[in-house]
């Protein structure tokens, strides 16, 4: 296993400890909106939703960084 592999499942490992030591019911504000929801769930959701703005930002700058090249050529 890699250094890097390792380090990914001990922070993967962590993560999943740390949920699901918080999995009481919370109440949510947003806005207007209002419910309650569990606290692991809010936490994986607000996780995934991390990762999904900064793929997209990384797609978003790598496309943006070819169009720049096509056309400085």
């Amino acid at each position: 296993m890699t250094p890097k592999r390792i380090v990914f499942l001990v922070i993967a490992l962590l993560f999943a400890v740390f949920v699901f030591q918080n999995a009481e019911m919370v109440e949510v504000e947003f806005l207007f909106w209002k419910t309650e929801a569990s606290r692991a769930l809010i936490l994986v959701g607000t996780f995934l939703l991390g990762l999904v703005v900064g793929w997209l930002t990384r797609w978003l700058l790598k496309k943006e960084n070819k169009a720049t090249v096509k056309t400085s050529e």
